[in-house]
């Protein structure tokens, strides 16, 4: 039967794995962002009124649509074997948002745990980045 030689990439499995490394970094990094608005808004004193220039304001703001995009570009860039750029734009598209949907677990996480649950959450994603890192790694080395 037609089976791949070993040195051919497993398009199917770069996916999965590039897609779970662009979720999981842009679930960390949404986490930081809450963390940091968070931390800002305390800052912030009790009764005054709510300002979209305000630091916690802009860095929800600026913060979530760059976790996003970070999420996307690292799936991108994982991507760039199967060299369809349509295809890495999709998947990539899809992570990124697909990452901003997952985040919204620091909400919960936030309001069980405070900040050190918004930590745990960033370095848990910092985790499963560092080993799913390592298998694509493992992956490039043996073709």
């Amino acid at each position: 039967m037609n089976q791949p030689a070993a040195s051919e990439p497993d398009p199917v499995g770069l996916v999965f794995r590039a897609m779970a490394f662009g979720g999981m970094l842009g679930v960390g990094l949404q986490g930081l962002v809450t963390f940091a608005v968070d931390a800002l808004k305390t800052a912030t004193p009790a009764g005054a009124p709510l300002r979209l220039d305000s630091p916690h304001a802009l860095m929800l703001l600026l913060g979530t649509p760059a976790a996003i995009v970070a999420a996307g570009f690292a799936t991108w860039t994982i991507l760039a074997p199967i060299k369809n750029p349509w295809r890495q734009a999709m998947l990539a598209m899809i992570t990124g948002l697909g990452s901003f949907v997952c985040s919204l677990i620091a909400w919960p996480i936030h309001g069980y745990f405070g900040r050190r649950g918004l930590l745990g959450l960033a370095a848990l994603s910092g985790l499963g980045c560092i080993l799913i890192g390592r298998q694509l790694t493992a992956a490039r080395g043996t073709r």
